[in-house]
């Protein structure tokens, strides 16, 4: 992000704790407190959303309803580091972005406590804001290494680990224990707690990371926070409005992504240069690998959350499901990182594009199993085991595990260097596009929502089995297309 250099001694200065920089573990605890606030609320929101604001429209329209507007605004949550990533880059620094954003988020999980739709809004639309200033994070955790520390890397797998230690725990505390038994509003709260310790810890330790920071960072003016915080509160309102519009914000997010894409086309044009022309065009194609893959796997936050609450029969509450990705990623994720330089040796590690086959091989079968089970496990009560939906996301999970680890670096070694800081920033838009579709995916399953639970089934059946023969037919083009990609790719793997 910033330019400059940061000397080793600046970070040796820094005795090590536990074989890793001193000041990681700050940068991990903030991590945890940041994810535990975010899928603390994401866990139950839709079905709230749905209950508290939709109720009397009645089953099916407040599920669709709900579905709208969780998807669109997860998809301007990931759509907004674009501009955010600007802001700490060249007005605030990335110290008093990251800072910015917490306590702003915070502040915006006490507004989503509110009980009416519009106060909720302006809670989600701050939030939505403050996330983008929170781009940083991930960029302080690099800072702690010097260009050829062989720590980085192990860094960074701390890291992923953090954030899913917070996804893990989260459910159990603001959906299940806190939401459950008194109110999904206090859920909120509960969240925020946890995001105000994330933001106190990071205040009181943030000059610790002056001396990692590069040359001029420290140059930004003192009152660029108060023009931020302006910015942020004369754009809260339209962008509540935004997200009242889903047709609206859905067709903003495509032009955005068709802005986008023109801007790289014409800088092919420009630049002529043959290879780096047909390594966009390889990283435009994983692109839209990566859009299908989480468009079916981000169900979990909508329609697979519904369908838990309403066709699982499980002992314990619906809302834990969501503690099932990042605990099979804390158990997999070691597994996974060992398989790849294991093929590798034996000259067996599959190409990028391959894995990204894979991944949606996987997700595709998480599906066809669902609806299968459906059809052939399902009670006359409407509801199949537990372990359905808990297979469905361990499908899903491993082939997370095999596509998305890899993107971030992918698109380092693909873009331009010029382009680069741009091209991260399109790449996590494919997220918001995905989160888009997603609700849009999850509002066909609703159409005998209400009618009978066995008609409610049919309805996911239907859907889940079309998501398994779409996802089967993408993962299929792209491991028969795994080659050209490659070629595409010009050494890059």
């Amino acid at each position: 992000m910033l330019s400059g250099l940061v000397t080793d001694s600046a970070r040796a200065a820094e005795a090590d704790r536990w074989g890793q920089p001193h000041q990681l573990w700050m940068l991990l605890g903030v991590t945890v407190g940041l994810n535990f606030a975010f899928y603390g609320f994401r866990a139950f929101l839709a079905p709230y959303i749905a209950q508290q604001f939709y109720g009397s429209l009645g089953a099916g329209a407040a599920q669709q309803q709900a579905d709208l507007l969780t998807s669109g605004f997860l998809a301007l949550m990931y759509a907004t580091p674009i501009i955010g990533g600007y802001v700490a880059d060249k007005i605030l620094g990335e110290t008093r972005a990251l800072s910015l954003s917490l306590w702003l988020g915070t502040l915006s999980l006490l507004l989503m406590a509110q009980p009416t739709l519009p106060g909720f809004e302006i809670g989600l639309a701050l939030f939505a804001l403050a996330a983008g200033l929170g781009i940083p994070l991930t960029v302080l955790i690099g800072r702690n290494y010097a260009g050829n520390d062989p720590r980085r890397d192990s860094g960074y797998t701390l890291f992923y680990l953090a954030i899913n230690f917070g996804s893990f725990v989260t459910p159990f505390i603001c959906a299940d224990l806190i939401g459950r038994q008194f109110g999904y509003r206090w859920g909120f709260v509960a969240a925020a707690v946890g995001m105000a310790l994330a933001a106190l810890l990071f205040e009181l330790r943030r000059h610790k990371l002056d001396p990692l920071l590069p040359a001029g960072a420290h140059r930004h003016s003192r009152s660029a926070p108060w023009w931020v915080l302006l910015a942020i509160a004369v754009l809260v309102y339209p962008t509540a409005l935004l997200l009242s519009q889903p047709a609206v914000l859905r067709w903003a997010m495509y032009l955005l992504m068709g802005l986008l894409v023109l801007y790289f086309v014409v800088s092919c044009v420009r630049r002529g240069d043959r290879v780096q022309t047909q390594r966009y065009l390889a990283l435009l194609l994983l692109f839209v690998a990566l859009v299908a893959f989480w468009a079916l796997s981000l169900q979990g936050v909508t329609s697979l959350n519904f369908f838990a609450r309403d066709h699982v029969d499980a002992p314990f509450h619906y809302t834990l499901f969501q503690a099932a990705n990042p605990l099979y990623i804390l158990i997999f994720a070691p597994f996974a990182a060992l398989l790849w330089p294991w093929l590798d040796r034996r000259r067996r590690d599959p190409s990028t594009a391959r894995k990204f086959g894979i991944g949606l091989l996987l997700v595709a079968l998480s599906y066809g199993t669902t609806a299968w089970a459906i059809h052939h496990l399902g009670g006359t009560d409407g509801k199949v085991g537990w372990g359905v939906l808990a297979l469905c996301y361990l499908l899903q999970t491993l082939g997370e595990l095999a596509l998305s680890p890899i993107g971030y670096a992918l698109v380092g070694q693909l873009a331009a260097p010029e382009d680069a800081s741009l091209a991260m920033g399109g790449w996590f838009f494919g997220y918001a596009l995905a989160y888009q579709l997603a609700g849009w995916i999850a509002t066909q399953t609703t159409a005998g929502a209400g009618a009978s639970a066995l008609s409610g089934m049919a309805d996911y059946a239907h859907v889940y089995g079309l998501l398994f023969w779409l996802g089967l037919a993408v993962a299929i083009v792209f491991l028969l297309a795994a080659p050209a990609i490659r070629r595409l790719m010009h050494g890059v793997r």
